[in-house]
C-alpha cells in the first residue's frame, strides 16, 4: 500500500470539492498529517453524506477503516464501511485493554486467529520501523520465542509492510498452528517495541492483523484491527 498515492488522490478530490481546509492539511509541508485530522476536517467541511460517498467509491479500503476508527455516529454507513474495509474485527477500548492484559495463563483460547501480520506506520507519527514476531506454544511454553527474522528494511511513515506469520518461524523453534503470536516493532533509533497485542496463529485463517503504529521513537503506541486477506 502506498498511502502517499492515496493522499494525492484525496488531494485531487478535495480540490474538486472545493474543500480548501482539507486540501491544506493534505498538502502541508510534511505530507504527514494524521488520517484522523484529515477525515474529521473533511467531515465538517463537505458533510457526512458527501464524505461517505467519496470513501465508498474510492479504490482504497484504508480510508474506510480510518472512518470506522475515527468518526463517530456512522449509522447506516457503518456496515458499508466495514464491507469496504474488508473488516473482520475492530476492537473497542475495552477489547484493547482485555487483549493487552492477557498473560500466558489464558493459553490463547480467546485470541483472534490470523495467519498474516501487517504493520502500518501511521501518518503523523515520528519514526521509521520494520517488524518481527514473538511466539510461543501454549500450554507447553509460556516464554516468547524471539524471532531473529525481520520483515525487511525499515520503512518511512505513511507506508506499510506485510508478512505471513510463517515468514518469522525459526528452525530451532518452528512456528506451529495454535501458537500465540505478537508483532514486535523495530523502531529506528530506539528499542524494539513489543505491541503487547496477542493473536493465535492459524495457517488456514486467511485473516490479517493490521497493527497501526503511532507515537514517537521512545514512546511508540499501537492500535489494531483484523481484516480479511
Amino acid at each position: 500500500m502506498n498511502t502517499q498515492d492515496q493522499r494525492l488522490d484525496a488531494a485531487k478530490l478535495a480540490h474538486q470539492l472545493g474543500a480548501s481546509k482539507t486540501l491544506s492539511i493534505l498538502n502541508d509541508k510534511t505530507k504527514n498529517s494524521p488520517i484522523d485530522v484529515i477525515l474529521k476536517t473533511a467531515d465538517e467541511e463537505v458533510g457526512r453524506e458527501k464524505l461517505m460517498s467519496v470513501i465508498l467509491q474510492s479504490e482504497y479500503p484504508f480510508w474506510a477503516l480510518g472512518a470506522l476508527r475515527y468518526l463517530s455516529d456512522l449509522g447506516a454507513y457503518e456496515a458499508k464501511l466495514k464491507e469496504k474495509a474488508n473488516l473482520i474485527f475492530l476492537p473497542s477500548a475495552q477489547d484493547q485493554d482485555r487483549i493487552t492484559a492477557m498473560d500466558a495463563n489464558t493459553n490463547g483460547l480467546d485470541l483472534q486467529s490470523i495467519n498474516t501480520f501487517k504493520m502500518y506506520l501511521a501518518c503523523g507519527m515520528g519514526y521509521i520501523a520494520n517488524f518481527t514476531m514473538y511466539y510461543f506454544t501454549p500450554p507447553f511454553s509460556n516464554s516468547w520465542n524471539k524471532s531473529t527474522i525481520f520483515s525487511g528494511g525499515k520503512i518511512p511513515v505513511c507506508q506499510s509492510q506485510t508478512k505471513g506469520c510463517n515468514f518469522f518461524s525459526m528452525t530451532a523453534f518452528p512456528l506451529k498452528p495454535g501458537d500465540t503470536v505478537m508483532m514486535t516493532v523495530g523502531v529506528g533509533g530506539g528499542p524494539d517495541a513489543p505491541t503487547n497485542i496477542w493473536f493465535k496463529y492459524d495457517p488456514t485463517a486467511k485473516y490479517t492483523a493490521q497493527i497501526d503504529c503511532h507515537g514517537t521513537t521512545l514512546m511508540p503506541t499501537f492500535t489494531w484491527s483484523v481484516i480479511g486477506n
